[in-house]
């Protein structure tokens, strides 16, 4: 399988280098490369992109805010001059923060972090307005879940916890799969480790939401699209 990816820089020698790097990794296909942010995301939009090799300060649009102005982005892995910004890109979910100069084994070290995640899914959604059910893979076999009996989903390290009313199932799934599978309508993401569903919010707070009895924290790089989904001004 082979997976498509884009380099945004404004720094032409790190696109050359990332380029380099990267085309020696079977299983990639360079699909474009970039020195801004609004070019990258016009290309996004009319192609589809598995990976992204992402510079932070850029004109324009830094690369964080980029992520953020993405309904489905694709994977992202930071390639940046600075340290600074780490804790923020991984509260986006990033794959990856990678600092200049990149060696290639860094690189490589990351995609293939890139490759693990996108391995053969355990979960398995139709994802449309009519999709009543997802496929998870708990305990050695698949369950059939009804979408309607999912309350929230965290994710803790290796794993993720799905709360249903009346049980909990454990599945290797990412949560960012699991994100943009699920219908947009139905669950909205609301922190880097919680995605609920809409329909068993009990109360919005300004520092988080209330489900099953328990409080969620909104994480920054998430709050207001969170609550732009569950039509609501704090």
């Amino acid at each position: 399988m082979t997976f498509k990816y884009l380099i945004v820089d404004d720094e032409p020698f790190a696109r050359k280098l990332i380029a380099a790097h990267a085309g020696k990794i079977e299983g990639l296909e360079l699909s474009g490369q970039f020195g801004n942010a609004i070019e990258a995301s016009n290309h996004i939009r009319s192609t589809a992109v598995d990976l992204v090799f992402l510079d932070i300060q850029m004109p324009e649009i830094d690369g964080l805010k980029f992520i953020s102005t993405l309904k489905n982005p694709p994977a992202i892995i930071i390639t940046t001059a600075f340290r600074d910004f780490g804790p923020e890109a991984f509260e986006l979910d990033v794959v990856d923060y990678l600092l200049k100069p990149i060696s290639f084994e860094r690189l490589l070290k990351a995609v293939n972090k890139f490759f693990d995640r996108t391995s053969t899914s355990p979960a398995h959604v139709v994802k449309s307005q009519e999709a009543t059910y997802v496929y998870l893979r708990a305990d050695r076999k698949m369950h059939k879940v009804e979408l309607s009996e999912i309350l929230y989903i965290e994710s803790l390290d290796e794993y993720v916890k799905v709360y249903l009313n009346n049980k909990t199932l454990i599945t290797r799934e990412s949560i960012s799969i699991l994100d943009q599978k699920l219908p947009e309508d139905q669950f909205v993401r609301i922190h880097r480790s919680f995605l609920v569903s809409i329909k068993a919010v009990q109360s919005i707070a300004a520092d988080g939401v209330d489900v099953a009895g328990k409080t969620l924290p909104f994480g920054r790089a998430f709050k207001q699209s969170a609550l732009a989904s569950l039509k609501v001004r704090m």
